[in-house]
C-alpha cells in the first residue's frame, strides 16, 4: 500500500478553517484513514489480512508507542470484541511503520460497520472539498444536458449516502437515443463508487478500467472505491437496474445505506422533538394538526414492515454472500434497506410507539 500521506491538508486544494485549528492531527488522520483503506481493500479482495505501510511525514507521531496508542484509541471496540487483531513494527525508513491486521470473515459485517463510522469521523474535513467539486460537476452536467437531470437523479436515489458527484464521462447519440458513460460519486465516509452506465460490451472491463482511472485521479482522497453497472432505459425507468461487479462491494454498500438511513431516522426524531417544542407555544389547533401530519408522513415508511423484518433480521454477511440466487440477494437487499437498515429496531419501535400514544391522547 502507498506510503503517501492521506491527510486533508496534503490532498485538498483549499483550506477548511475548522480543521486547520487541529492541524496537529495530520499524522493521526493519515494513519486512521490508511488503516480503514487497507482493511476495506482486503475485504474487497476476499482477504482477512491487511498490511499497511504508513509514513508519518508531519513528524507529529514519532515512535511505535505513539502509533499504537493512536490505533488503540480509535479501534478499541474492535480489539475488545476480538473482531480485529494487530501487530506493529517499524521500518528502517525514518518515521514509517508497518501495521498488520487479522480478522475472521465471519466478523466482516461488524468490521465494515465500525470502519464506516470511524472513517466518517476522520474523513469529515474532506466533505467541504467534495461539496465544491459536486457543485462544479453538477452545474456542468446541468448545462451540458440542457437541464435534464433524470439519469443523475435516478442514480442518487439508488445510492443513498453518495451525495457528491465528483467525476463523470458521458456520450449521447440522439439519432438512436443511445447514451453511455461513467459516474463517480462520493460519500461522507470517503467511500467512492464508480457507476458504468449502459455499457453494451465488456461491461466489467469498462467499469474496472474507470475505477483505476478514478483511483489515480483521487489518490489520497478516498477510503475505498466500489464498482457497479447501471442499465438505464429512458422510456421505461422501471427497467433500470443497478448491479455490483463484486459481492463484497455490494455488502459494503448495504452497510453504508444502513448508516445513512439510521441517520435519516434520527433526523426525523430530532425534527419531531423540535416541532413538539414549537407546539407548546402554538395556540392554533389547525397549525398543530398540520405539523403532526408532516411528522407522521416522515416516518410512515419506517413503520411499514417492522413485524416482517424480524423474520430476516439475522441475515448477515455470510448468509447474504452465500445466496447463489441473484434475485434472492436483490430482494434481501431491498428489504433490508427499507426495513432493517432504516429502522434500527430499538429507536424506530420506541419512536413509533410514542407516535401511537400521542395520537391516542390527541383523539381523546
Amino acid at each position: 500500500m502507498s506510503v503517501s500521506c492521506h491527510c486533508y491538508n496534503c490532498n485538498a486544494n483549499y483550506p477548511t478553517s475548522s480543521f486547520y485549528l487541529s492541524s496537529n492531527n495530520n499524522d493521526k488522520q493519515n494513519l486512521i484513514l490508511q488503516i480503514c483503506k487497507g482493511i476495506f481493500e482486503a475485504i474487497q479482495n476476499e482477504n482477512t489480512i491487511a498490511e499497511i505501510s504508513c509514513s508519518m511525514s508531519h513528524r507529529q507521531i514519532r515512535n511505535t508507542n505513539e502509533v499504537e496508542e493512536c490505533i488503540n484509541e480509535e479501534f478499541s471496540q474492535l480489539f475488545r470484541n476480538n473482531v480485529l487483531r494487530k501487530e506493529i513494527s517499524s521500518y528502517s525508513i525514518f518515521n514509517t511503520w508497518r501495521i498488520r491486521f487479522k480478522w475472521n470473515e465471519f466478523n466482516n459485517d461488524s468490521l465494515i460497520k465500525n470502519l464506516l463510522k470511524i472513517s466518517k469521523e476522520w474523513y469529515d474535513p474532506f466533505t467541504n472539498y467534495l461539496q465544491k467539486i459536486n457543485n462544479q460537476k453538477s452545474n456542468k452536467w446541468f448545462y451540458e444536458q440542457n437541464g435534464e437531470n433524470a439519469i443523475l437523479n435516478n442514480l442518487k436515489n439508488l445510492l443513498p449516502g453518495f451525495k457528491y458527484l465528483v467525476e463523470y464521462s458521458w456520450n449521447s447519440y440522439h439519432y438512436n437515443n443511445y447514451c453511455y458513460g461513467d459516474f463517480v460519486f462520493a460519500s461522507d465516509s470517503g467511500i467512492f463508487i464508480v457507476v458504468t452506465v449502459n455499457a453494451r460490451d465488456g461491461r466489467r472491463f469498462q467499469a474496472l478500467k474507470y475505477k483505476n482511472k478514478a483511483s489515480e485521479n483521487f489518490e489520497g482522497k478516498y477510503v475505498a472505491i466500489l464498482v457497479a453497472t447501471y442499465n438505464h432505459d429512458e422510456d421505461d425507468s422501471e427497467k433500470a437496474t443497478l448491479e455490483f461487479i463484486d459481492d463484497n462491494d455490494e455488502i459494503i454498500m448495504q452497510n453504508l445505506k444502513g448508516i445513512y438511513n439510521n441517520s435519516f431516522l434520527q433526523r426525523c426524531y430530532n425534527n419531531r422533538i423540535e416541532t413538539n417544542s414549537l407546539q407548546r407555544y402554538d395556540n392554533n389547533r389547525i397549525g398543530t394538526l398540520v405539523r403532526e401530519e408532516q411528522i407522521e408522513d416522515q416516518v410512515a415508511k419506517v413503520a411499514v414492515g417492522i413485524a416482517a423484518a424480524a423474520a430476516v433480521a439475522g441475515v448477515g454477511y455470510l448468509a447474504y454472500k452465500a445466496a447463489s440466487n441473484k434475485t434472492v440477494r436483490k430482494e434481501a437487499s431491498e428489504f433490508a434497506t427499507e426495513v432493517i437498515a432504516r429502522v434500527g429496531f430499538g429507536l424506530a419501535y420506541s419512536f413509533i410507539k410514542e407516535l401511537e400514544e400521542e395520537g391516542k391522547r390527541g383523539r381523546k
